[in-house]
């Protein structure tokens, strides 16, 4: 029985972790990078000011985006804080899909367009394919519920695994190490990342008590476990908006702390409601203590009730996943523990290819095997490459171009299919793929804090660190460490190439001289 069982786990482990592997990677990729998206959104923008404004102009925005989208059900207005000193609006139109942009704190003018950060957090729950996108992520995070239980199971010598790695040994034996460290260095880590992952969506994936209670109604299902004030449309046009800023010093006094979000609710109707609330980087659980104001007369209203227990029990799970809590040491915690992810799923993926190379060592790209060797380097080698050239393509693009943010999602794009042309291409000669694709990523890594010293005037390292602005030096610091590893790596990888060439030359000779 214990051998079924165990022989049982190995092969759900295997195919679990296999199908979903290169999506997983993908996701936790993207994932890592949001950890710090504030601080990228901030660094793909370099004309943000470098201190917080002490009166934005809150209204210049609102009025803006009046005049630029009318038929908007909804504005949000995120006010300026540490991790991003500018003011981010944007509002869910009548095809509630939503957008936000970036405006200058003291004159309400708009920053320039980047994909930025959010790029990278939206390819992490979604893969910027909406609600589709959703439910496959969803499927993905199952699955690795289901890999992580049952790679716990199948490991007899979890806690020696941890102390465990012989990269010298080469092959199979120095993947599985690597697989078996990060999972096991990992682990609580990440069944918390898949679980909460999966549960912040719960409402969207287990549809069976919102159909039979609220007939599929969302929105019911949230003003109750949500309640706050509401106002129907009247339809009738709002002749006069009341000044945010006596509401906002109003908010500051009533909830006691610094107004963080600003929403307007039927921003063009007499109906009008304003709701402030605090920011959510002191809780775990997000932070939903709220003021609510008469849009036209600025009177208020009311303060919104405290969620129920089992909604805190859902915010703070979300919140967990999020870390968008405390100081910045959380979010590098969770930045390093998912770069040991990433490096889990990528070595899961090689001990795959390794265990069965000698059978299928002549194996074609059209094979399965050639199939699989294709998609992780395609994969795991495109993915960091495409992402970096992406911040290449936020510092080489015009700063006022038209869709300039899709332009660096085509960047993106462009530069992983060409990384898996190589990756195709190379499919007979695997270390010469990797190599090609580590070491363009690391030269774009490295040279990514050079590219930002010739293109932006107060963001690169030599102004950042001068004023001590750490937050922002902390992106060149990352590429530039990154870049080094990268580089290690593509060194290693050519002296071990070189090293097998010439055992190979060697026993050609000597067959030879047979």
């Amino acid at each position: 029985m214990k051998n079924s069982l165990t022989q049982s786990m190995a092969w759900l482990h295997t195919w679990s972790g296999l199908l979903i592997g290169w999506l997983l990677f993908v996701i936790f990729v993207g994932g890592t990078i949001a950890c710090f998206d504030t601080e990228l959104d901030r660094w793909t923008r370099p004309g943000i000011p470098a201190g917080v404004e002490a009166d934005p102009d809150y209204d210049a925005v609102i009025a803006r985006l009046e005049r630029e989208d009318p038929s908007a059900h909804v504005w949000y207005v995120y006010a300026p804080h540490e991790r991003y000193p500018a003011i981010k609006a944007g509002g869910w139109d009548v095809g509630r899909t939503f957008s936000t942009r970036s405006f200058d704190p003291a004159t309400g003018e708009p920053l320039p367009e980047s994909a930025g950060g959010e790029f990278f957090f939206e390819l992490h729950y979604d893969l910027h394919a909406g609600t589709v996108g959703m439910y496959i992520v969803g499927i993905a995070g199952m699955a690795m519920l289901v890999a992580i239980v049952s790679g716990v199971i199948i490991h007899r010598r979890i806690f020696k695994d941890f102390f465990t790695f012989r990269p010298r040994a080469g092959g199979q034996r120095a993947w599985l190490d690597g697989h078996n460290l990060t999972a096991v260095l990992g682990l609580p880590f990440h069944l918390m990342i898949a679980y909460t992952g999966v549960a912040i969506f719960v409402a969207s994936y287990m549809l069976a008590g919102l159909h039979l209670v609220y007939n599929m109604d969302a929105e019911a299902f949230y003003d109750e476990v949500a309640p706050h004030p509401h106002r129907e449309e009247v339809h009738r046009p709002l002749e006069t908006r009341a000044p945010l800023a006596p509401m906002l010093a109003d908010a500051r006094e009533r909830l006691g702390g610094e107004p963080w979000l600003l929403a307007v609710e039927h921003p063009g109707d007499a109906s009008s409601v304003v709701s402030i609330g605090l920011d959510h980087s002191r809780h775990v659980a997000w932070n939903h203590r709220t003021a609510y104001y008469d849009g036209a007369t600025g009177a208020f209203m009311a303060v919104g009730p405290e969620p129920g227990a089992a909604y805190h029990a859902y915010q703070f799970l979300g919140g967990l996943h999020m870390v968008q809590f405390g100081s910045a040491a959380y979010r590098w915690l969770y930045f390093v523990l998912g770069l040991a992810g990433c490096v889990m799923i990528a070595s899961g993926l090689q001990v795959w290819l390794e265990k069965r190379a000698r059978q299928v060592a002549a194996a074609g790209a059209l094979s399965g095997y050639g199939l699989v060797r294709v998609l992780n380097a395609g994969v795991v080698g495109g993915m960091p490459l495409a992402s970096v050239a992406m911040l290449w393509a936020n510092r080489l693009l015009p700063m006022d171009l038209a869709g300039r943010s899709a332009w660096e999602i085509r960047a993106f794009v462009a530069a992983w299919l060409l990384a898996a042309a190589w990756a195709v291409a190379g499919v007979r000669s695997p270390r010469r793929a990797w190599r090609g694709l580590f070491g363009a990523t690391a030269i774009l890594l490295c040279g990514l804090p050079v590219l930002n010293l010739l293109t932006s005037r107060d963001s690169h390292l030599g102004a950042t660190l001068a004023r001590g602005d750490w937050a922002l030096a902390a992106v060149d610091l990352t590429a530039l460490a990154l870049g080094l590893v990268f580089a290690l790596v593509t060194w290693r990888s050519g002296r071990r190439a070189g090293v097998a060439a010439a055992g190979d030359g060697a026993m050609r000779t000597a067959a030879g001289a047979r």
